[in-house]
């Protein structure tokens, strides 16, 4: 079965060559991310039919997707930043992080996230019921606890490595892959061929002007998402 990462390369082949200004954009439950700057991309693709999405509910800051009543349904977040995505010195760092909640999954994965770099070096995280797995990385899996919420951050001097943190704990130092797709991050129900039930609280990211004021403005803010692609009323 095809990736829905590859639904996203097909939208976005290009090549970006300006470099970003420290920047910072925040979801934070209080409204659809499509009311806030995302496109929501969403169906069920055989090849000829887009249908519904997921069913959607933005309750008290968390916005939940259901898509068990189909694995063929795709339902995620994503924002084309050309050439806007990367940090542009030593001393700027790129952040991205995000609280989830995976319920149920039925299938490997389904929740996704999707960073790629404007020089289209690319970062895929699939969330199962008590895992992930990092999909350009031979699908290099790193467990976590089943059916709570975690807070997972991507920190990266230069979108090529990054450093992995789940509920504040460094777990996993790895590197991204070179692709066709710049500019791109994208969140939400991201696996056509697999169904999930899952939550999230917040997503944000951006480029911050120092490494380490970087970290302690995310960990400050921290404490107060086979074919695959990657939402006032549910669906």
């Amino acid at each position: 079965m095809v990736r829905v990462l590859n639904i996203m390369l097909a939208m976005l082949i290009g090549a970006a060559t300006a470099r970003a200004s420290p920047y910072w954009i925040d979801w934070e439950g209080d409204d659809w991310p499509e009311n806030q700057g995302w496109t929501r991309v969403w169906g069920n693709w055989d090849g000829q039919y887009h249908g519904p999405g997921a069913n959607r509910t933005l309750e008290d800051g968390i916005l939940t997707y259901d898509s068990l009543y189909d694995p063929g349904v795709y339902d995620f977040s994503r924002m084309y930043r050309p050439g806007q995505m990367d940090p542009s010195g030593p001393e700027e760092m790129f952040v991205a992080e995000w609280r989830l909640k995976v319920s149920q999954v039925v299938g490997r994965a389904d929740p996704t996230v999707g960073i790629f770099s404007d020089g289209a070096w690319a970062l895929g995280l699939e969330f199962g019921y008590d895992r992930l797995y990092s999909v350009f990385e031979d699908y290099l899996v790193i467990p976590f606890e089943a059916g709570v919420f975690h807070s997972y951050r991507v920190v990266s001097p230069n979108m090529q490595t990054y450093e992995l943190y789940i509920d504040y704990q460094l777990v996993r130092q790895g590197a991204f892959v070179n692709l066709v797709v710049p500019s791109e991050i994208g969140w939400g129900d991201g696996v056509q061929g697999a169904a999930s039930l899952h939550s999230w609280d917040y997503f944000r990211f951006g480029v911050t002007p120092e490494p380490s004021s970087a970290l302690v403005l995310v960990f400050s803010g921290a404490c107060y998402g086979r074919r695959r692609a990657f939402g006032l009323s549910a669906h």
